[in-house]
């Protein structure tokens, strides 16, 4: 039983040097800005495009923002899937009911649900053509000329 706490205490401990460490490197989507961030929002490198200056300081401003906002949500969001990797997806879950979802769930739906089809009338059904009876189907297994 020992082993197994020593174990888990130097998984803990190994998850949260990784958490430590863990950045996340994003690109603007209009590719000007692309920043390094942590998951608790703190910038490690920051790169502009050249272009990007020549916009003014309002754009300049809200292209940072914006990628520090998308760099520091995959930082997170990388953060939640190491725990849940370490930790088994019932104990990340439990994180999440404490800390909040995880930036992608949170911002991202993949389940919209389905439009609702047109009424549409179901196709018309052919009506089959009647069953002819033939009176003489069986004549020629009668005729004991075609027998051989």
């Amino acid at each position: 039983m020992a082993a197994v706490n020593e174990e888990r205490l130097r998984a803990t401990e190994q998850l949260q040097r990784e958490l430590a460490a863990l950045t996340a490197m994003v690109e603007h989507p209009n590719g000007l800005c692309m920043v390094t961030a942590s998951p608790k929002g703190e910038i490690k490198a920051l790169h502009l495009h050249p272009s990007l200056l020549t916009q003014g300081a309002q754009a300049v401003g809200q292209v940072v923002t914006e990628t520090v906002q998308l760099a520091t949500n995959a930082a997170v969001q990388t953060s939640f899937n190491k725990m849940a990797l370490a930790l088994g997806d019932g104990m990340a879950i439990d994180v999440e009911s404490i800390a909040g979802d995880s930036p992608f769930r949170s911002t991202w739906n993949p389940v919209v649900p389905p439009k609702a089809p047109a009424e549409q009338a179901p196709p018309e059904r052919r009506q089959r053509s009647p069953r002819v009876e033939d009176p003489d189907e069986d004549a020629f297994f009668e005729n004991p000329l075609w027998r051989r």
